[in-house]
């Protein structure tokens, strides 16, 4: 009973550490803040700034959030792939997780694509910031 106690809190413990590892470096880069203004010795915060947060947000989820998640999806379906133990179902399972993955992947990178290009079939590329100009 203590010894599987004793091995899953190493499991939880190399978990956290993985994911320390994964995410850590990702938030350092952005430490300094997604915004330069409004700190000391720069200049106050505008609606162009904020305007400018946006994009900068969007890129922090994709870049900083959304792939190290999907690395761990990734790993943990490919996991439950080969221990699966010749069962078809927990194979099936892995693999599906593999698919919805990949399908959520492709979802969120083209999502800001998607947007982008609807707004210049529309013609409203840019106007955004038309008016602070």
């Amino acid at each position: 009973m203590i010894h599987k106690a004793k091995i899953k809190l190493l499991k939880v413990f190399f978990c956290l550490f993985f994911l320390v590892l994964v995410f850590a470096p990702t938030f350092s880069i952005y430490a300094a803040g997604l915004v330069n203004c409004g700190n000391e010795g720069q200049q106050p915060c505008t609606l162009a700034d904020l305007l400018g947060l946006i994009p900068s947000v969007i890129d922090f989820f994709i870049y900083s959030i959304a792939t190290p998640l999907a690395l761990i999806w990734f790993a943990l379906a490919g996991y439950k792939m080969i221990t699966s133990g010749g069962s078809p179902q927990k194979y099936a399972e892995g693999k599906n997780m593999l698919i919805y993955g990949a399908v959520g992947v492709l979802l969120i990178l083209g999502a800001y694509m998607i947007v982008e290009e609807f707004l210049t079939l529309i013609g409203a590329k840019g106007w955004v910031f038309e008016f602070m100009k």
